[in-house]
């Protein structure tokens, strides 16, 4: 393999996008955001461990980095165990319903506690199972007559809460149980729920909020609750947000108006690349048709890294980095209807957006349209996709 080659794939590496965030920063790779959300949620939790916690924002914006950093920071508290949860490895997220955080908890405990020499805490353990992934039982009929002198045995399934939808049973005996004994060998638990920001059903967010999130905190169990970014701009908001004591919102960066956010995109790509690896102006067009959007910042640094590598070149150039935002932006633009290309045409001309509808939601959720909220409140269309729109101008 030539050294090239070896190069080029440790950059790419370097700039997996897709790669879990714990190992990220294992790597060194992590830089601290400078609007410092995962510090006022370390406080927050210090003052009250129990409390429960909503962080919405859209996808890609470094939700997950910051539960991972703030999971990591509260461990180092004497009294504080915090545990990461991704929803997607117990359940299919399209498919949640009430009752399932209720259930990851259980286990989440169960794991905790499955030393314990307790009866009482076994049968929790044992109910908690039964609860997330169901049961099977024998049935034994007796003969109702001499004449029918046969016993029948069947089987019956009883489905768990995980695999299907099914209504709840009262389980908070059996969580508050194992959530005393788990504390006194780590001290008071916060569990940081990841993954419920790809649910489109509101509805159904709504729901686990009012329930589950509160049966998990009357238990005394501490909530950091990752949600999507269309809660906030649906009609259950005013549902969601006072059923838990903390809301924070993690918008875009605003490259433009926040010099601290151009640093801190300068810093992400410098720890990640080798020195002199990236051009100067190539880093500038980098974080600028990155729109503020992290994962859209590592994405495209992995696609001009392509882009070098296949133009036999051996730093990476802006023509490269041009050729990914162009790539990316057709992605962006994929299902885009005459109506929704107005929408962007009328944001790009004059900042001005007003989300009300479904199909303007979408565009923000879906990150057509990014949303800053510091230093001031602004809309703005993906640059990627301004990209896009300028060419279209031109062939008109």
């Amino acid at each position: 393999m030539s050294n090239r080659l070896k190069f080029f794939r440790s950059q790419m590496a370097a700039f997996e996008g897709t790669a879990d965030p714990q190992r990220a920063i294992e790597n060194g790779y992590y830089v601290p955001e400078p609007r410092k959300s995962a510090s006022s949620l370390i406080t927050r939790v210090g003052l009250r461990p129990s409390a429960t916690h909503l962080l919405i924002g859209g996808i890609g914006s470094g939700k997950t980095t910051q539960l991972h950093i703030a999971r990591n920071q509260f461990n180092e508290i004497e009294d504080v165990s915090a545990h990461y949860v991704d929803v997607s490895t117990y359940t299919n997220i399209s498919e949640i319903v009430p009752g399932v955080l209720t259930a990851i908890s259980g286990l989440v405990l169960s794991e905790l506690t499955k030393s314990a020499q307790d009866i009482d805490i076994e049968d929790y353990q044992d109910l908690i199972t039964k609860y997330a992934y169901g049961y099977s039982e024998t049935v034994t009929r007796s003969p109702i007559s001499d004449l029918l002198a046969t016993t029948t045995t069947t089987t019956k399934r009883q489905k768990g809460v995980l695999s299907v939808p099914n209504e709840a049973i009262k389980i908070q005996k059996a969580i508050k149980g194992l959530n005393k004994a788990a504390s006194s060998d780590f001290g008071d638990i916060v569990l940081f729920f990841d993954g419920l920001d790809r649910l489109d059903d509101v509805q159904v967010f709504s729901q686990i909020v009012t329930t589950d999130v509160q049966h998990i905190s009357a238990a005394g169990i501490g909530v950091v609750l990752v949600g999507p970014l269309l809660a906030a701009y649906s009609q259950y908001r005013d549902i969601i947000e006072p059923a838990v004591n903390y809301t924070t919102y993690q918008s875009c960066f605003d490259l433009e108006n926040d010099p601290e956010a151009y640093t801190f995109f300068n810093k992400v790509l410098s720890i990640r690349s080798r020195e002199n690896f990236l051009e100067k102006s190539a880093v500038g067009s980098l974080i600028n048709y990155s729109g503020g959007v992290l994962r859209d910042l590592i994405n495209l640094a992995q696609f001009s890294i392509e882009e070098a590598y296949i133009s036999d070149e051996d730093r990476l150039q802006p023509k490269h980095v041009e050729a990914a935002a162009n790539s990316l932006g057709r992605a962006k633009m994929l299902s885009i209807s005459d109506q929704d290309l107005n929408v962007l045409k009328k944001v790009s001309e004059t900042g001005n957006f007003i989300p009300r509808t479904d199909a303007e939601i979408r565009l923000l959720v879906t990150g057509r349209i990014l949303e800053y909220q510091y230093p001031k409140r602004r809309f703005a269309v993906h640059p990627t996709i301004l990209l896009l729109m300028q060419e279209l101008c031109h062939q008109m």
